[in-house]
């Protein structure tokens, strides 16, 4: 049985309705998927999707057989891809000779550089991992903030290195201390879980404060839900110590001090 959709009137809900013209070829283009109609009741004219004479069951199959074929071509890719991949062996790395170079001569853009793409080679060896760190870390005391941050997440994971929360509050803090909104974030997320550091909201806040002024979106976020914990003296303090520029002092990471 074809099934024929009624077209209903919006303004008076009439079912007396004809075919409209179009009022220009820019409206036709505009509603590809409607078409004109008036109502015979109201005179009221109205765009609406055009009624279609197929039944469910054509409407439909061509659409689940589609979806079948493209599911066992998934199936077919994904098993030939997990099976060459375990026959097929992991190609060495390969980096561009002129960014070893530079990184060998000092470069701390370089020596993020090679030390990120040994971190993210599929290989996940012993040798990758302790190249990475070695090229993250000349990366990070040559002052590249965004190595400092990758060291201080992986000492806080303890994924490829060992844990060490004392490395995760000096890298972090570094990072923040030269204003890097991301460090400045992630060290506001320190003082909030008390990880490495005493737990201190107050300073979780002025941190989250900072990196927002930097620009960073999750920090906004953070700031909101750390300051709705604090009572208005302490939130005043807060903001107090938010634009005291004594306080960017990097030396107490750079030491290393941390809540073991």
């Amino acid at each position: 049985m074809l099934l024929q959709r009624k077209i209903v009137c919006p303004t008076c809900n009439g079912s007396r309705c004809r075919k409209s013209r179009w009022l220009s070829p820019d409206e036709k283009k505009k509603y590809p998927e409607n078409g004109p109609f008036r109502c015979l009741d109201c005179s009221q004219r109205f765009l609406s999707v055009k009624p279609s004479s197929l039944s469910p069951t054509l409407i439909f199959a061509p659409i689940a057989l589609v979806i079948l074929l493209v599911a066992i071509a998934a199936t077919y890719w994904l098993t030939r891809t997990e099976t060459s991949s375990l026959d097929t062996p992991v190609s060495a790395l390969e980096v561009e000779p002129e960014i070893k170079e530079a990184a060998e001569a000092g470069d701390a853009g370089a020596q993020f550089t090679l030390g990120n793409a040994l971190l993210q080679n599929p290989a996940h060896t012993p040798e990758n991992s302790l190249g990475a760190v070695r090229w993250l870390e000349k990366s990070a005391e040559n002052g590249n903030t965004e190595a400092m941050i990758v060291l201080g997440r992986l000492s806080q994971s303890g994924v490829g290195i060992l844990q060490n929360f004392c490395n995760t509050v000096k890298w972090i803090g570094m990072a923040a201390a030269r204003r890097n909104h991301e460090g400045m974030l992630e060290l506001g997320r320190l003082y909030r879980d008390g990880i490495g550091v005493d737990r201190d909201p107050v300073r979780a806040y002025v941190w989250f404060n900072r990196a927002a002024a930097a620009h960073n979106i999750d920090a906004v976020r953070e700031r909101e839900n750390i300051a709705h914990t604090l009572a208005p003296y302490d939130l005043k303090e807060a903001q107090r110590l938010s634009s005291a520029p004594d306080s960017y002092s990097d030396k107490p990471f750079e030491r290393s001090a941390c809540k073991g």
